[in-house]
């Protein structure tokens, strides 16, 4: 009898304690970082299932990022307003893989501009660290450094190419970007154990500015913006074969403290 009740309790810890290491979905969140190529409607599509139409994107502009299914997905760009049926102005693929996370950007000029595939490094940071990457879509800033209390922690950010990821200790604190040919930007942020940040340097109405945004938190993406219609492919939609954690621990928990009560009064 106990070690049928050691057993339940064995199985109840392992429902509920989550992977320590891994994003538990697969994201894909798209970004207009292209000055000068206005408002653009842009269509998420996977293999099989329904299209995705974001219309009215706009440069500066970093959507939320939804979770789909692993497997090979195709992102177009038009123009606002444009027949979706139309051809794409550019494209390109993403293969998206189990527990993975991605952002699909515009990048570049008028006359050069660019969808890239950036790998989001998700996964949790080393214990009481966390993690910072610069986006340069400034055109004015042929390159830029990113300071922490006056040291350079992000060097030669150089304009529509992404930097590598580095570790930042987690506090408030200023940070400050310095741009080539420009004045250097200042901005406050809450950087978190264990979370995952991105610093996008603009240019808007010819000023350089600079804003953060948290992409994970222990190792979980973060949600936020953006107003998507028709979404086909999503992981947690109809037909997931995702456990009811809370409902399933609810009942072994019960389970368990009925068996411990019966153990009890038995003669």
């Amino acid at each position: 009898m106990r070690a049928a009740r050691a057993g339940v309790v064995l199985l109840l810890l392992l429902v509920l304690t989550p992977p320590a290491h891994a994003a538990t979905g697969t994201y894909i969140r798209l970004a207009h970082l292209a000055p000068g190529t206005g408002s653009q409607d842009i269509t998420l599509i996977p293999a099989a299932g329904t299209a995705v139409r974001t219309t009215g994107v706009d440069y500066g502009d970093l959507l939320a990022y939804r979770r789909v299914e692993p497997g090979p997905y195709t992102v177009e760009w038009r123009p606002l307003g444009s027949d979706p049926g139309a051809k794409a102005t550019i494209s390109t693929t993403v293969n998206a893989g189990q527990g993975k996370a991605y952002t699909v950007a515009g990048l570049g000029n008028t006359d050069r501009v660019a969808l890239k595939v950036l790998d989001d490094d998700v996964t949790l940071p080393g214990s009481g660290q966390a993690r910072i990457r610069m986006i340069n879509a400034a055109p004015r800033a042929t390159s830029a450094d990113l300071l922490h209390d006056g040291t350079a922690v992000l060097k030669q950010a150089v304009y529509a190419e992404p930097t590598l990821y580095t570790s930042i200790a987690p506090e408030t604190t200023a940070l400050q970007v310095v741009p080539r040919g420009a004045d250097p930007v200042s901005l406050t942020a809450t950087i978190e154990p264990g979370g995952v940040y991105t610093v996008v340097v603009l240019e808007l109405d010819g000023k350089v500015t600079a804003t953060i945004r948290a992409d994970a938190k222990a190792s979980e993406v973060v949600p936020a913006g953006g107003q998507e219609t028709g979404w086909g492919g999503m992981a947690d939609g109809e037909g997931s074969t995702e456990w009811p954690v809370v409902p399933f621990a609810a009942v072994l928990l019960c389970a368990a403290v009925l068996w411990a009560r019966r153990d009890r009064i038995s003669p």
